[in-house]
């Protein structure tokens, strides 16, 4: 259809210019008055063009087009054939004016308007079989178009377009209402397969082919409609193993159908109950074994019967009660070998490898005696066992005179150990030794320029010095130097006895 839209016009007016009173003063005006004259004719021109010409200009496209595409859709409206555009719009000069040309040039739009959706849901429809599935209501539908067509070719557009949406109305109730009707048919051709219907299947799959060729399910189903005939074989064959209580092939055979379709719920059903009739010999014999595995304390190999028994007989009470006493069985044998474990190390005097041993066993059962006892006499050996080593390794922190009371206090506790064992007795010697190092005085010779002033950090400040002597406890230590215009000088020294300990410490960086 053309885009173009009439819009309403209207004339230009104007006076012409008094005649003149003498043709000295129509002469001398002459020349002014000839482009007036000029720009008004074409004026004129350009009016009888927007009345006569511009309307068939913009007339809607010929809706033979449209008319013939609904005779061949439909066969309502054989022969019929809308007149021209040159035939049906009578001419501004009959009488008609713009404002009422354009108005039906507009109902005719829409009237085509209407009918093309008609058309394109009509052919959607009839791909899908509509005249078949909802043939009333599709027939109504072709009707109304009829009757439109008829109104059009009289030029009552306004007719025309009620008959039109009312075909179009009709038309979409169908769409509508269509995949309620594909649901319901899905779930008729679901209840023929399971019910082994192969003829009704495959007579509703035919139907949803054309109904909803796009739909997924489609497919989906056309597979278990192609399995079916197997299915039905299948579970014959296994109905007359069941009546030989020949469980296996009965399984086989119950197996071989949920293959072939796996939603298939009565397949699935039939194999399910099979399967228990099989399993139950399995599981007794799995549950014997089991328990007399666990009478010789073989946990592991219980623990696989009891559950391949559950896997036979999901649910069943007995294999947990079995797996729940074994549980038991195996936690009692775990805390007996934990407290053996744990009472060697206290013995052996690892007492961090007794106490993780006895934490073990409160995280099974918090309530165990044996473990909170153990732990009770442990950690205070532990600890005391690592400040030990700390006064060894530690050595060169016992010139602070806090640590080095600690330390002192720890020797004291360990020589009040009752029997000592064989490691704490190593402790106790390796510790007397290293604090009778540390409170061994030595002496130090401290050196500098009487300009800078001097701090042993942690011992005392000297000022400014030449030359001191201090007694210090071995150790290392540090002397910080400091001098008006001069960078600071920070030195580290070790004090040992029985060597000579001289410090130079002076500040001789100009800044």
């Amino acid at each position: 259809m053309s885009e173009y839209k009439e819009q309403p016009l209207s004339a230009t007016t104007f006076e012409p210019a008094p005649i003149a009173a003498n043709s000295v003063a129509t002469e001398e005006t002459k020349a002014v008055r000839r482009p007036a004259v000029i720009g008004l004719g074409l004026a004129g021109l350009l009016l009888l063009f927007v009345f006569f010409v511009l309307p068939s200009l913009v007339a809607p496209d010929d809706p033979t087009q449209l008319g013939a595409i609904a005779d061949n859709n439909a066969g309502t409206a054989e022969g019929s054939s809308f007149p021209s555009t040159a035939s049906a719009t009578p001419e501004v000069g009959e009488g008609r004016s713009p404002f009422a040309e354009a108005q039906e040039s507009a109902l005719r739009r829409e009237a085509q308007e209407i009918l093309q959706a008609l058309l394109s849901k009509q052919s959607t429809l009839e791909a899908l079989g509509a005249a078949r599935w909802a043939e009333t209501t599709y027939r109504d539908a072709l009707e109304q178009a009829a009757l439109g067509d008829t109104a059009y070719r009289e030029r009552d557009f306004q007719q025309a377009i009620a008959s039109y949406q009312a075909g179009v109305e009709r038309l979409e109730a169908l769409e509508e209402g269509l995949p309620g009707r594909i649901d319901a048919l899905f779930a008729t051709l679901t209840l023929a397969i399971e019910a082994g219907d192969l003829l009704a299947a495959q007579a509703r799959l035919n139907e949803l082919a054309e109904m909803a060729p796009t739909d997924s399910r489609v497919f989906d189903l056309s597979d278990r409609v192609s399995a079916l005939p197997q299915v039905i074989g299948s579970l014959e064959a296994a109905a007359l193993a069941e009546a030989e209580n020949d469980y296996a092939t009965a399984v086989n055979n119950a197996e071989i159908a949920t293959q072939a379709d796996p939603l298939h719920l009565r397949a699935q059903r039939r194999l399910s109950e099979l399967q228990v009739a099989l399993t139950q010999q399995r599981f007794t014999a799995a549950m014997t074994a089991g328990y007399a595995a666990l009478a010789q304390a073989e946990f592991e190999r219980a623990k696989d019967q009891f559950e391949a028994a559950a896997r036979l007989q999901p649910g069943a009470p007995e294999p947990s009660a079995a797996l729940a006493e074994l549980e038991q069985a195996r936690t009692q044998a775990r805390l007996l070998s934990i407290r053996e474990q744990a009472e060697r190390a206290a013995q052996e005097e690892r007492w961090q490898d007794a106490i993780a041993l006895f934490n073990e066993a409160l995280a099974i059962d918090a309530l165990i005696l044996y473990a909170n006892e153990g732990i009770a006499r442990a950690q205070p050996r532990a600890d005391l066992d690592e400040r030990l080593d700390a006064i060894v390794t530690e050595k060169n922190r016992l010139i602070d005179r806090r640590v080095l009371r600690l330390a002192q206090e720890t020797l004291d506790e360990a020589q009040k150990v009752p029997s000592p064992g064989t490691r704490l007795q190593r402790q106790i010697v390796a510790a007397t030794a290293t604090i009778d190092y540390a409170t061994t005085p030595v002496t130090v010779e401290m050196n500098s320029d009487g300009l800078t002033d001097i701090t042993v950090l942690r011992v005392q400040r000297l000022g400014l010095v030449q030359q001191q002597i201090l007694t210090l406890r071995p150790g290392t230590y540090t002397a910080v130097g400091m001098r008006t215009g001069f960078r600071d000088v920070r030195i580290q020294f070790e004090v040992k006895p029985g060597q000579l300990n001289a410090v130079d410490v002076r500040c001789v960086e100009a800044i």
